[in-house]
């Protein structure tokens, strides 16, 4: 990168942050080194960004394909691949996006779509006055201390999702992903594990709800959650694969723009979803 752009850690195993770096204006190479840093430290904060809606597009073009909201409420008008998280009305008085304002689960996007799209930009147009960070957690199994015959057990497993019953814009089928995936640059184990898992192949509910929280309990320690505190023109840039998130309560006006990006299987892991029922029921707690 230009000598200019600094690049410094947010966080231990949360993240980095970029400086000095306009994305729109940023060459092959460079975008090239963000996708890297991306996919050794799983987040990338991109910080003083001028965007507007055609100019994320674009960017998120350059990257790879963009796949749908899994809602059709929250779409830009211009663009359908970015969706608009906002409590915000236009002046007719209808919301211009999805307007959650409590603290979300804990998720990786687009884990009920069978071929989800694992790469994401969350960019902010305005953030909260009071709340609304959002909070990342790595999955990397060693970092957070997960035991080898745990490890096994995921590995030997696929974890199963659905679609939630806001998820009015995704098929309604009911797909497995494995449990657990491995970086392709950094040989790094992740648990492809969340609070919208709804259990696991070869385990009955009891034992699929035993391993899920022995997987969450050393995932969510306090110690390793990033909380990204939104300020304007931040752009973040995530791997699902490797990373948890969920937003955080908050109070006032908010509006984030997001877009999905199916990540370059050369660099990332990507889950291999696998349909196992179709017409799946709507979950009301899933994201």
């Amino acid at each position: 990168m230009k000598k200019s752009v600094e690049v410094t850690p947010l966080q231990d195993a949360s993240g980095v942050q970029v400086t000095g770096m306009a994305l729109q204006d940023c060459s092959p190479e460079e975008l090239d080194e963000a996708l890297r840093l991306v996919a050794e430290a799983g987040l990338v904060v991109f910080r003083r960004q001028c965007l507007d809606d055609s100019d994320l597009h674009a960017l998120a073009r350059r990257i790879g394909p963009l796949e749908q909201s899994s809602r059709k409420v929250c779409l830009s008008p211009d663009f359908p691949e970015i969706s608009y998280l906002s409590n915000l009305r236009d002046e007719h008085g209808d919301p211009i996006g999805f307007p959650g304002s409590d603290t979300d689960y804990w998720h990786s996007d687009q884990q009920h779509r069978e071929n989800p799209a694992t790469l994401a930009v969350l960019y902010c147009v305005a953030p909260a006055s009071s709340g609304g960070a959002t909070s990342f957690v790595s999955t990397d199994v060693e970092s957070a201390g997960l035991d080898e015959a745990t490890v096994a057990d995921l590995a030997a497993r696929r974890a199963l999702y659905e679609p939630a019953s806001n998820h009015d814009n995704a098929p309604r089928v009911q797909v497995s992903h494995p449990a657990l995936l491995t970086g392709r640059t950094s040989g790094r184990r992740y648990a492809y594990v969340s609070d919208n898992t709804l259990g696991f192949t070869g385990l009955d509910t009891d034992a699929s709800a035993e391993l899920k929280k022995r997987v969450l309990t050393r995932l969510l320690q306090p110690s390793r959650v990033y909380a990204h505190d939104w300020e304007i023109g931040d752009l973040a840039l995530y791997d699902n694969a490797q990373l948890l998130h969920r937003r955080e309560q908050f109070q006032g006006r908010r509006w984030l723009k997001a877009t999905k990006i199916f990540a370059p299987q050369d660099i990332f892991a990507v889950p291999s979803g696998r349909v196992v029922s179709r017409s799946a029921p709507m979950t009301p707690s899933a994201v």
